[in-house]
């Protein structure tokens, strides 16, 4: 019996965002003090050596893409939103206070399905348990 409701795939790609080696040491303490702050939308340094702010309460485009081999015509989209709190990044590294390196600050999860209405694309993001 058909429902209204959407049926996701089976199959659910989980991910950690902003995962990397943890065998390398975390960033020194004073950090900020020797490498520039860019805000997120604002030109980046020649040299690629910055920390990423991106502040809580801001609106940041997230660009979506769709495409691959069962794919006719690859499709993009921008949406907009807000953290609900401020987010640094330094390479591999993220915090949420710009002190407290890690290399998980959050995690999420990409669910993709099929319903009556068209294709389903979610993306959910948390802190990690």
């Amino acid at each position: 019996m058909p429902s209204d409701t959407p049926h996701f795939a089976p199959m659910i790609l989980s991910f950690a965002l902003l995962a990397g080696c943890a065998s390398m040491g975390n960033p020194p303490d004073d950090l900020m003090k020797h490498v520039p702050l860019i805000e997120i939308g604002k030109p980046e340094p020649a040299d690629k050596n910055y920390i990423l702010y991106i502040p809580g309460g801001k609106t940041i485009p997230v660009q979506l893409a769709v495409k691959g081999p069962l794919v006719v015509n690859p499709g993009e989209a921008t949406t907009r939103i807000q953290l609900t709190q401020s987010l640094y990044i330094y390479k591999e590294w993220s915090s949420l206070d710009g002190r407290n390196w890690t290399h998980q600050a959050f995690q999420g999860r990409v669910s993709i399905g099929l319903a009556p209405q068209g294709g389903i694309v979610e993306v959910f993001v948390s802190r990690p348990d």
